[in-house]
């Protein structure tokens, strides 16, 4: 059994790996500072709740940050600790900003006394939006940042201070740049659940633009298998792409959930009738695409769902979670955001 300390392990990548971590009995302690859109304990698959504890913080104060590391003792740290919508962080780019930057650099800052004690590595989650939006081909590790949005900058901006980190302190820091996620516990806002829930209430769905913007979609439990296959790999690497090579349009999502809602009569919206194309917010990069043959070679893991299916069990699960949706919902304000006047 190991301990694994997990920042930021209320958010729905977190809460995932957290239920995959419950399921190989270690002891993993969660640092969040649970806000409104939260995952709340009670709603988490735990298999043994002696096994897990909360510890609710911020990562404002690194000197606490350290004591929490002091006393648990972990031997993996992983920080999944982040604001993570780019509408919101339009709206407010001062607070994504201070948020996830200073959050992981306090992490960092922490972790590189801890390190002195015992050396240990902490791997920092991060996007393949830091890359920007590339036109053909795809982005390999060592390509440049190009952030499009307050949220991908702050995102970059941490990623970079990882990097100097290993560089001036000798720590081990290792980041995995995923591809967009999917699946239980996604925050209703998203992109993927706003469609299902639209669907389900015989709404026509909002796509913004043209819906030609092309992401590489994986499924939440992929990416969590392939973070654990990273963290228990022998290979030695400092950055590492993390995709399913799976890229499809944001309108061809929309009708793949449709056309299996509809054929599951979840929907009684008309084929020709059910999405409303809407303004386009700023600086929507137009394709992602990861390249991951680091990953595929060395670490050897192979995506298990494929797109069809994992929509399917998407659906399937917010409609069987209706109780997590409505708690979501009622500290949630819902409203279009990543609008400039």
């Amino acid at each position: 059994m190991k301990k694994f300390l997990i920042t930021g392990g209320s958010g729905f990548i977190g809460t995932n790996f957290i239920n995959l971590l419950s399921l190989k009995r270690h002891k993993i302690l969660n640092i969040d500072k649970i806000s409104k859109i939260s995952t709340p304990d009670k709603f988490k698959k735990i298999y043994d709740k002696k096994k897990y504890s909360l510890v609710r913080n911020n990562l404002e104060d690194p000197n606490k940050v350290f004591q929490i590391l002091n006393k648990f003792q972990p031997d993996y740290i992983i920080n999944f600790a982040a604001e993570s919508h780019v509408d919101r962080s339009i709206n407010d780019p001062l607070y994504f900003i201070k948020n996830n930057i200073n959050s992981a650099i306090n992490l960092f800052h922490a972790y590189c006394q801890y390190y002195k004690k015992k050396k240990i590595k902490l791997f920092h989650i991060s996007t393949d939006e830091v890359y920007g939006s590339i036109t053909k081909g795809e982005s390999k590790e060592n390509d440049a940042y190009e952030p499009s949005s307050p949220y991908s900058a702050s995102k970059g901006g941490a990623d970079l201070i990882a990097s100097s980190f290993n560089k001036t302190y000798g720590v081990e820091i290792k980041i995995l740049n995923l591809s967009n996620n999917y699946g239980p516990y996604q925050f209703p806002e998203k992109f993927i659940p706003t469609l299902i829930s639209h669907f389900l209430k015989n709404k026509k769905a909002p796509i913004y633009g043209n819906g030609k913007n092309i992401r590489e979609w994986m499924h939440v439990e992929d990416s969590c298998n392939a973070i654990w296959k990273s963290i228990i790999s022998k290979e030695k690497f400092k950055k590492m792409n993390l995709g399913s090579g799976v890229r499809v349009s944001n309108i061809d999502i929309a009708h793949n959930i449709f056309e299996i809602m509809k054929t599951k009569n979840l929907t009684n919206l008309k084929k020709d009738n059910f999405l409303k194309m809407v303004k386009d917010r700023p600086g929507h990069d137009e394709r992602y695409a990861l390249n991951t043959k680091f990953f595929k070679k060395k670490i050897k893991y192979k995506i298990k769902k494929n797109l069809k299916e994992g929509l399917k069990e998407t659906i399937s699960w917010y409609i069987e979670n209706d109780k997590w949706i409505k708690n979501v919902n009622k500290s949630y304000n819902f409203r279009r955001l990543g609008l400039i006047d």
